[in-house]
């Protein structure tokens, strides 16, 4: 079977590493992009971010109320949860002038970074470019306004490290770091947030040390990931010391190898911090969806297939009722049900690896019962059905980059 690589091209399976080959599609480099150092070529995440269609003519800028471009040529836009062919539409500009007065003065930071990252309309965040362009506005409106203010600045890098995808965010981060160590140098005892913002930046460079898919990315990682552990220890942020723990764990998966026993500790740690998400913000909070999501996959993991696709498809209703068919979220939703409904493993065939069909689980998950393997086009005559033990296979839903890729959304809630 072929999937594109980092080089967007078309390779067969001998072209990966094993470790690649498990990687998702857009995240997966070959031989030969790992041997040049050619980065990772990231797709942007369907989004609903555009120029106005011919079915939303009508909308105007909730903001400055005019219709068509601003001042500078630029369209409206509309990237959160707004629906209808006219709701929630402004020009950057707007939203950056309104984000200006709204933030001014102060000091509960919250309030501050708020009409930056948050639509004023749908009371959800701004994602993808939209989400990007007024993380940038920010930074350069905190630079102009507050220029000798490190603890806004760290701020305003926060929110455009968030909306960075993959290893772009890397520079940002290393940046935040060095602000908070400059702070740190003149008081040893900075506010609680800024620990809180040292330790969550850690975990961000853990999340993109991740996405290289290599062992040695996978051991930064973890480095990077205790000592955001070793932060929220020390300054007692407990909500935070099982995230850094699930990490770690699942870094320590991608080169150590891992197996059912560590699978049930993820489980166990997912479980728990779903259950808590549920009680402290409900069913339709961003950190509950993505913890359910965390959650979903720790359960197809551990052969709790079923109980997967319930949990899913629960997910991809409530991102429907909450962001809208077009959302992101929404859409990764729908993706990941579709990953537990089609129960594909690998499952090495002679020299190769090969696609087989998972039918069922015996002995309490030690054995899998499989059908293949799997040709193209398919011929279920040809297929064969064996029976083999469970840790020799490999899920074909790439986990730990899906995994890594939430992390930021899960600790941000607790600002």
């Amino acid at each position: 079977m072929k999937l594109f690589a980092a080089c967007c091209e078309e390779l067969p399976q001998s072209s990966f590493s094993k470790k690649q080959w498990q990687l998702k599609q857009h995240q997966r480099r070959c031989k030969e992009c790992i041997d040049t150092n050619r980065d990772v070529q990231r797709k942007a995440p369907p989004n609903n971010d555009t120029a106005l269609t011919a079915g939303n003519e009508g909308a105007s800028c909730w903001i400055c109320l005019e219709e068509g471009v601003d001042e500078s040529g630029q369209p409206l836009r509309r990237d959160c949860s707004c629906r209808g062919e006219s709701a929630g539409f402004a020009h950057v500009s707007c939203i950056a002038k309104y984000a200006e007065q709204k933030s001014h003065g102060g000091c509960n930071m919250n309030a501050f970074t708020k009409p930056w990252r948050v639509c004023s309309n749908c009371e959800q965040d701004y994602q993808n470019k939209l989400g990007l362009d007024l993380a940038k506005e920010f930074v350069i409106f905190v630079d102009r306004k507050y220029p000798s203010d490190q603890p806004r600045q760290i701020e305003a890098l926060c929110i455009k490290l968030e909306a960075l995808e993959g290893t772009e965010g890397k520079q940002i981060a290393f940046n935040i770091i060095s602000i908070i160590r400059q702070m740190k140098a003149e008081n040893p005892s900075p506010p609680k947030r800024i620990l809180f913002i040292q330790s969550l930046t850690y975990n961000n460079l853990g999340r993109i040390a991740c996405v290289e898919g290599t062992d040695e990315g996978a051991q930064l990682a973890v480095a990077y990931f205790e000592k955001s552990l070793d932060i929220c220890k020390a300054e007692g942020f407990a909500s935070i010391v099982d995230i850094a723990e699930a990490c770690i764990a699942r870094a320590k998966a991608m080169y150590e190898g891992s197996n059912t026993e560590s699978h049930e500790e993820m489980l166990v740690k997912s479980q728990a911090m779903y259950k808590e998400n549920v009680k402290k913000f409900g069913q339709e909070a961003t950190a509950t969806i993505n913890d359910g999501a965390v959650l979903a996959i720790d359960l197809y993991n551990t052969f709790h297939g079923i109980e997967a696709e319930r949990l899913s498809a629960k997910i991809a209703v409530t991102c429907r009722q909450v962001h809208g068919q077009d959302h992101c979220s929404t859409k990764q939703a729908e993706f990941d049900l579709q990953c537990c409904k089609v129960r594909t493993i690998e499952f090495k065939f002679g020299d190769e690896l090969k696609h087989f069909l998972a039918l069922r689980y015996e002995e309490d998950g030690e054995q899998c019962v499989i059908q293949g393997p799997i040709a193209e086009p398919r011929n279920i005559q040809d297929e064969k059905t064996f029976t083999v033990a469970s840790m020799v296979l490999f899920s074909y839903w790439a986990l730990q980059s899906f995994v890594m890729d939430w992390i930021l959304h899960l600790i941000s809630m607790e600002k």
